[in-house]
């Protein structure tokens, strides 16, 4: 059985469409969920901000209790720096612990390695909280 030039072209038509198809539905699903890694990170303030606007929208604040939960909001954030400023020597203590406890396994070579991956990750770490707390 022959096939005629109009069935072979409808049939390479089909497959040419579908492969754009599949092409545009793989590139779509890559490239809209993808996650960027440039996004700058919020600073504390504006997430308080944006918590007290939704605050004030959804829950219809006066202006009265703006000022009240501004308050509530001041002495968390107080007691928490506080509470970090007193775990901070333990937390550091820690830290040092496990870097020492790295560094004993570690080769000469390796050491240097492990120093360069720290400070790139410190440096990260800075840049992440604007600079440095």
């Amino acid at each position: 059985m022959k096939r005629s030039n109009l069935t072979i072209a409808i049939c390479l038509l089909l497959v040419f469409a579908g492969g754009v198809a599949v092409g545009g539905f793989g590139h779509r699903l890559y490239t809209v969920k993808s996650v960027s890694a440039t996004t700058k990170r919020k600073t504390p303030e504006e997430y308080r901000r944006a918590y007290m606007t939704e605050m004030k929208e959804r829950l219809k604040l006066t202006g009265t209790q703006a000022v009240s939960i501004e308050k509530v909001l001041d002495a968390t954030r107080d007691r928490y720096k506080s509470f970090r400023e007193r775990t901070k020597p333990e937390m550091d203590q820690i830290q040092a612990d496990q870097t020492s406890g790295v560094r004993s396994i570690l080769s000469d070579e390796q050491m240097k390695e492990y120093d360069k991956m720290r400070a790139e990750r410190d440096a990260k770490r800075k840049e992440g909280f604007g600079g440095g707390m």
